[in-house]
């Protein structure tokens, strides 16, 4: 009776041990930690970048020869796109005007892009404002993600 003080006390530990691992993987399976979840789909990507601000990107194709987009002006004044980087290259776009509301094609040279093969790229978009910012950046939070074509 006296040698089985610490009993109690050791299964309450390991049984508390079991349930906080259990814990974790539940949390890494549903994705809180960013190492244990798969990354962002292609229709999370397109409804993230649709929805940034002052310039969205509702469309866009990569293949191993062009990078299409079709850019919106959110903002109320016109925007200038003067270059878009895909994993820090720059696409060599034109300089690009959209009136306020309004949406505009533009196209560059992708980095390299095998047909069928999947990309994942951080995206910057740098624009200036009429009457307002130069060289103001938009920096995505969430990479383009798609199928090359």
């Amino acid at each position: 009776m006296f040698g089985k003080k610490g009993q109690g006390t050791t299964e309450y530990l390991i049984i508390l041990a079991i349930i906080i691992v259990i814990a974790l993987v539940v949390v890494g399976v549903m994705g809180w930690f960013p190492g244990l979840s798969a990354g962002i789909t292609e229709s999370q990507s397109k409804a993230y970048w649709q929805s940034t601000s002052p310039v969205g990107i509702l469309e866009y194709s990569i293949s191993g020869a062009d990078a299409n987009f079709i850019l919106r002006n959110t903002s109320t004044k016109k925007v200038t796109v003067t270059s878009i980087t895909l994993d820090g290259t720059d696409l060599g776009v034109p300089s690009t005007a959209i009136a306020a509301g309004a949406d505009q094609n533009t196209s560059g040279t992708p980095p390299s892009c095998t047909s069928g093969d999947s990309y994942n790229y951080d995206v910057v978009i740098t624009y200036n404002t009429t009457g307002g910012l130069s060289g103001a950046k938009v920096t995505g939070n969430k990479p383009l993600v798609g199928t090359c074509s």
